[in-house]
């Protein structure tokens, strides 16, 4: 009986030990188990983001991705109204600072930076200022088929890059490696980093793409768009209509607020534009906004006589599809006299209606 206490006592001792062992694990923020859970977390934070080609303060919000170059500009889209908020991730911020740091990047000392640094918090002080910009509403983005959009930019508020000639920090990072392991290489150039001096840096973007299985189109078909009369889609409750409309400066003609030009060329040259083509577009919904195209009649820019945008978009909230409706005009033959009145008038409006969800794209995902 003697001995089999003896065993019973020792083996509660063990088991003992195990627990008090286990529960140290977990309170401690120091531990393996600690450890662990960062790493992995590292890894699907890199796996989300695309990182930069070259040190910015520009967030590209909307605008498409190349593989070999990064951003792609559309001088003719529309603007998209974008928000910053602060991060409050951990990971997130050791993420974004060590690509800031492999970039070249150099934090601006301030007052933030003293704050930290005074409550015995480095990591804080270095750390502070990071921004998650994305979109008001995603739907504002003109996503098209097979066509991957950044709808999310991490930009360092606290950092910059100084204007050195002498060399430039290029980022070696690999999707799924661990926080910490990120490396710069330096190249000579004299041309290196000149011109990207400023305060901020974005590091990387996160992608969206159309999912080609949830994605819907019904079309009108092309309907003819006769001058001062309305072209009615009831189905969809909007209307159309079309005049032509002279500008003289100091007359007090001028085109409708918030005109959207048929090209980028014709938005340059508007100031210089004496007439144009303008077609209104109004809904039965008091809720949306009417939009105006305007095509540019004299002088008549060959290069303007089409026009595709989206005129509607919104999220359904029970789906969380993108709903929107585009409209297409094309000018067959226009042409004004040199009075200013319409000489020769054929044109051609469509209406399309699409619906789709979005998913994100990670790097791996395009290799």
């Amino acid at each position: 009986m003697e001995k089999n206490g003896r065993c019973f006592n020792i083996a509660g001792i063990i088991v003992s030990v195990i627990v008090l062992c286990f529960l140290t694990a977990c309170v401690s923020t120091s531990g393996t188990a600690m450890q662990t859970h960062k790493k992995g977390m590292s890894s699907i934070t890199e796996e989300e983001y695309f990182t930069t080609k070259k040190p910015v303060d520009k967030a590209y919000i909307g605008c498409t991705w190349s593989k070999q170059f990064g951003p792609l500009e559309d001088p003719a889209a529309d603007e998209i109204e974008i928000k910053k908020e602060k991060s409050l991730s951990g990971i997130q911020q050791d993420f974004a600072y060590n690509l800031g740091v492999g970039l070249g990047g150099q934090m601006i000392a301030g007052p933030q930076a003293e704050i930290g640094a005074s409550g015995g918090s480095v990591e804080k002080a270095k750390l502070s200022g990071l921004e998650i910009i994305t979109p008001v509403s995603i739907a504002d983005i003109a996503f098209e088929p097979d066509l991957p959009y950044i709808t999310e930019a991490l930009r360092l508020a606290n950092f910059r890059i100084s204007d050195e000639k002498s060399n430039k920090a290029g980022l070696n990072v690999g999707a799924g490696i661990e926080i910490g392991s990120v490396t710069a290489t330096t190249e000579a150039g004299t041309q290196a980093r000149r011109g990207t001096a400023g305060e901020g840096l974005v590091v990387a973007y996160k992608l969206h793409m159309i999912d080609k299985e949830t994605y819907a189109k019904n079309e009108s078909g092309n309907r003819p768009l006769e001058l001062e009369k309305t072209v009615d889609f009831s189905k969809e409750g909007l209307f159309a209509k079309v005049s032509l409309q002279r500008i003289e400066p100091g007359a007090g003609k001028s085109l409708p607020r918030n005109v959207i030009w048929s090209c980028q060329k014709a938005h340059s040259k508007s100031r210089d534009t004496v007439a144009a083509w303008v077609v209104e577009v109004r809904s039965t919904d008091p809720k949306r906004k009417r939009a105006t195209i305007a095509f540019p009649a004299w002088p008549n820019i060959e290069d303007c006589q089409n026009y595709s945008g989206v005129i509607f978009s919104r999220i359904d909230p029970r789906t969380d599809k993108i709903i929107r409706q585009k409209i297409n005009i094309t000018l067959l033959d226009a042409e004004v006299s040199d009075a200013m009145q319409p000489k020769k008038w054929d044109a051609r409006i469509a209406l399309v209606d699409e619906s789709f969800n979005i998913k994100p794209i990670a790097p791996k995902d395009m290799e």
